[in-house]
Formats: structure tokens, sequence, C-alpha cells
């Protein structure tokens, strides 16, 4: 699969803004380096991980400037979270979570499919459980306004992949068309919406577990329901 151009000057430009200080490699730009590898595979993870490479640069982008406990926070989630995604992209398919069973499912998937299944896994399945392995209670507390912060790097990413689908893909042009532009808006809400309730999961995992198993369960069922809606009518 061949990586768009976009991705490889979104990568250049962070190989050259990186400081050079430091002797010890640099931990997110080897997570790029390992997205890039994804990417450039014959594995269906490779769909996915090129909408994962340019959003995890345009991330590394929006908190270069950020203050220093801010940007290790950060740092630390980008580098757990994206553990999930490659993990479920080495795994055998019977070791495979439940949260990623269905993206390996099927080998004749379009690319389209391929990345909306892996932003439902990787948003409604991964978020929570990265949180709670790499974070206390009091670092939830304390960084949950630098979670969401991004929702505004969020936002431009997601618009990308929604207008580069527009012109790509029939489905998508076909709601564009005929909401008059309003599934931009509502996709926008919904992603915002996903990670704001994962981090209320992540905070129900320390506090409350009742209200934790609760949710959890209803966000499995929505998240398998979305999951049949790519598979049947994507």
């Amino acid at each position: 699969m061949r990586i768009p151009p976009k991705n490889l000057l979104l990568f250049l430009w962070l190989l050259v803004y990186r400081p050079a200080a430091s002797q010890e490699p640099d931990p997110e730009f080897r997570l790029l380096q390992q997205l890039d590898s994804v990417a450039r595979s014959p594995s269906p993870a490779r769909y996915f991980a090129v909408l994962y490479l340019e959003t995890t640069g345009r991330a590394i982008a929006f908190y270069q400037e950020a203050r220093p406990a801010e940007k290790e926070f950060i740092e630390r989630l980008e580098l757990n979270f994206a553990g999930y995604f490659f993990r479920a992209a080495t795994q055998p398919p019977g070791e495979l979570s439940p949260v990623w069973k269905p993206y390996f499912s099927d080998s004749s998937l379009s690319a389209f499919q391929y990345q909306l299944l892996g932003i439902n896994a990787h948003i409604n399945g991964d978020i929570w459980q990265a949180l709670v392995t790499g974070f206390t209670p009091e670092e939830l507390r304390v960084h949950r306004r630098h979670f969401t912060r991004f929702q505004q790097g969020l936002k431009k990413q997601f618009c990308q992949f929604y207008w580069d689908n527009v012109n790509t893909t029939p489905v998508t042009r076909l709601l564009h068309a005929g909401t008059g532009g309003l599934s931009r808006i509502f996709g926008i809400m919904m992603l915002s919406r996903w990670r704001k309730r994962q981090y209320r999961l992540a905070r129900f995992y320390y506090s409350d577990p009742g209200k934790f198993s609760r949710l959890l369960q209803k966000i499995t069922r929505k998240k398998e329901r979305l999951d049949r809606l790519v598979f049947r009518h994507l």
C-alpha cells in the first residue's frame, strides 16, 4: 500500500523539528517509525496504521510547546495506547482481544471499512485500558483537561479523513449529500463524546466498580453495533 505523501511530509517535518540534543532515541519518534513500518506491511493492520501515523504525528506537533508535565502525560499515554494496536497487529487470530477481533476477522474489506473498525476498536475499546494501566487515580484527576485539549487537533484530523472519503468512497459521498454536510458535524461530536466517555470509564474503574461495569457493558454493546454496521452497510 502506498503511503500518502501528506504522511511522509508530516513524518519528515517531525524528524527535523524534534530537538537533537538528547543522545537517547526519542520515544515518540520511535513510535512514528513503528507505525510507518506497519503502514508499509502487507497486513490488514496497514490500513489503520496509515491513519494512526498521521494522527500521532499531529498529536506530537500539537503538544510540542506544552508544559513539561502535560507533555510527559501525553507521551506516556501515546506509548501505552499504541501498544494495544501493535499487539493486535502481531498476535495470532486466536489470541486477539475481543476489541480487535472484528478488525482482523475478514481480509477482504475496503480500506474505509478497516479504518472505521480500527477507529472504533482503538477509541471505544483501548483508551480506558491505556489510562488505567498507565496512570494512578490522582494522575487521571489532574490531567483530564490535558487529555480533552487535543480534541481540536482530532477535529482537524477527522475533517481530513472525512473529506478524503467523501472524494473516494460512494457511501460517504451519499451520506454527505443526503445530510447537507451534517454527517461531518455529527462525526466530530461523536468522536469527542467517545473520548470523554472513555476517560470517565477509566475514573470509574478506580472510584466506582459498579458504575464502571455498567458503563463498560453499555460501551461494548455500542461498539459491537457499530462493527456490525460497518460490515453490513459500508
